[in-house]
């Protein structure tokens, strides 16, 4: 057996080594990013310190340093994430959804969905909203992107003889909607509420209604 052949078993199980580490290190990020993303949720973010987490998680604050640099990066590791999620949604919407009606009601439906199925990453993100500084650019364009392309949804809906802050005013009414049904649904779950996909194509309905006139 020559050197080379001798050598490859080894280079095998360096491989698979390394790949196990770096699967390992994925889910810790991950289960600190899930805890975080709860308790930001349950406590809000000047509440949480990178000590709460650590003990919500059972590691030590040092360990949660080798993943984030603080709470603040923290989170907008949660809300980058929660946007581009949001944001791939949308836009796999505005590519199978012609009809610029169905495609806002779909829109809408498609936001409170993604909201009930990721509760605390959602009500994390108002914390993100809510803060006046230290937010990432990357996150702030990330956010951003998600915003335009609901924009753009609500633009086609209007129309070609729509102004700017008719869009902007039908956009904020679209947002403000989605985010209510979310919001309630998720706080107060216990309410006898209908369906949420009912709730939420009623008032769809109304909104359409509301703005063509």
């Amino acid at each position: 057996m020559s050197a080379a052949t001798k050598q490859l078993p080894l280079k095998a199980s360096i491989v698979t080594h390394l790949a196990g580490r770096e699967k390992k290190r994925s889910e810790v990020r991950r289960k600190i990013m899930d805890e975080a993303a709860a308790l930001f949720a349950a406590e809000g973010y000047d509440s949480v310190s990178m000590r709460k987490v650590a003990q919500r998680v059972g590691y030590t604050p040092m360990t949660l340093y080798l993943y984030f640099k603080d709470k603040a990066e923290l989170l907008d590791c949660l809300c980058e994430e929660a946007f581009e999620d949001l944001y791939r949604r949308h836009e796999r919407l505005d590519a199978t959804v012609k009809d610029p009606v169905e495609r806002l009601k779909a829109g809408m439906r498609t936001f409170v969905d993604f909201a009930l199925k990721h509760p605390h990453p959602y009500t994390a993100s108002f914390n993100f909203l809510r803060r006046k500084s230290d937010r990432s650019p990357r996150c702030e364009r990330m956010c951003a992107s998600a915003v335009a392309l609901e924009r753009k949804q609500v633009a086609a809906f209007l129309g070609e003889g729509a102004s700017e802050q008719e869009i902007a005013l039908a956009t904020q009414v679209v947002m403000t909607a989605e985010n209510g049904i979310a919001t309630m649904l998720i706080a107060v779950p216990n309410y006898r509420w209908a369906d949420w996909r009912k709730l939420v194509d009623a008032s769809a309905d109304a909104i359409v209604k509301g703005l063509r006139k």
